[in-house]
């Protein structure tokens, strides 16, 4: 007996349903593999230390319930300190950290290298990467371990690579007393970067808006709004100075960011400099130009902070 229109219709319109229901879970499913690939972690063992003298310390991560942990290393009597700060899944003991923390105190300046929450470190928050969403209070928890140590305002500032760089940017449209940040190879936006690394990974970059609603759901982080290209204006009215660098040949966060992030503050009036590195893959210039990287850190900090 032949099925009368209405009825084939309506069996066409049931089976639409269930093909959409089943494409949505599908959906979900993929994008929450996808946001427990990019946000969780564990422990990567290692345990390095600074050379020479510091301290193991701990703080309050600012308006969080749990503590960072950070090295201290003592410089010059009288000098500025400097809060350095890691990339994605690194930690204050990789060597590139260490380095970095030793060359800062080599300078002279008193360098507080903090562990992110939640990257592999010591630092536990929520369980989850946010990149630069909520590790930005990790920041200015060591800000303010810094204030009651004695440092005025004016003689600290930020130095970060990577998702570091993009945190203590965000970290800075949020503390007007922040004077000075370095940030090498930093994003524009946490779902730029993200859906770059998804295709150069051979997935569809449509998974990121449901890897990032995962985020909100689970640890209720709103991983879209680490945008540091969106810090550009409160940069400006803070009159914030930002030194930016970036390899030309990076092929972690693309060179584009670091010459986007240039343009959007160069626009909205921040005082920023940028240094494109030639020729370099992620967060090179400090292993291959490291004497003139660390003349213009130096110089940098010099001009703006206060000696």
């Amino acid at each position: 007996m032949a099925i009368s229109t209405q009825r084939l219709r309506r069996i066409l319109f049931y089976l639409v349903v269930l093909i959409g229901i089943a494409v949505l879970v599908c959906y979900a499913l993929i994008t929450r593999i996808g946001y427990d690939a990019m946000s969780l972690t564990s422990s990567d063992g290692l345990t390095g230390t600074p050379a020479g003298g510091y301290q193991d310390v701990s703080f309050p991560s600012r308006g969080q319930t749990y503590n960072v942990n950070a090295f201290y290393l003592p410089g010059n009597n009288n000098a500025p300190a400097l809060i350095n700060v890691h990339g994605y899944r690194s930690t204050r003991h990789s060597e590139y950290e260490l380095n970095r923390a030793h060359d800062l105190r080599t300078l002279g300046y008193n360098v507080l290298s903090i562990d992110l929450s939640d990257n592999g470190g010591d630092t536990i928050g929520n369980n989850r990467i946010s990149m630069g969403y909520s590790e930005r209070w990790d920041v200015l928890g060591a800000y303010d371990y810094l204030l009651e140590k004695g440092f005025s305002p004016s003689r600290i500032g930020l130095v970060g690579e990577s998702m570091g760089a993009a945190t203590i940017l965000l970290a800075a449209e949020l503390e007007p007393r922040v004077r000075a940040v370095w940030a090498d190879s930093s994003y524009t936006r946490a779902d730029v970067v993200l859906g770059e690394q998804t295709q150069r990974n051979g997935f569809a970059p449509i998974i990121v808006p449901g890897g990032m609603l995962w985020g909100l759901i689970l640890a209720g982080d709103r991983i879209w709004e680490a945008a540091p290209v969106d810090a550009a204006a409160r940069l400006a009215a803070h009159k914030q100075t930002v030194y930016l660098v970036h390899d030309e040949q990076d092929h972690t966060v693309p060179f584009h960011h670091g010459v986007e992030l240039n343009t959007a503050y160069k626009a909205a009036g921040v005082n920023v400099t940028f240094w494109d590195v030639p020729a370099l893959d992620h967060v090179e210039a400090i292993l291959y130009h490291r004497d003139e990287y660390l003349q213009r850190l130096d110089t940098f900090f010099k001009a703006n902070l206060v000696q």
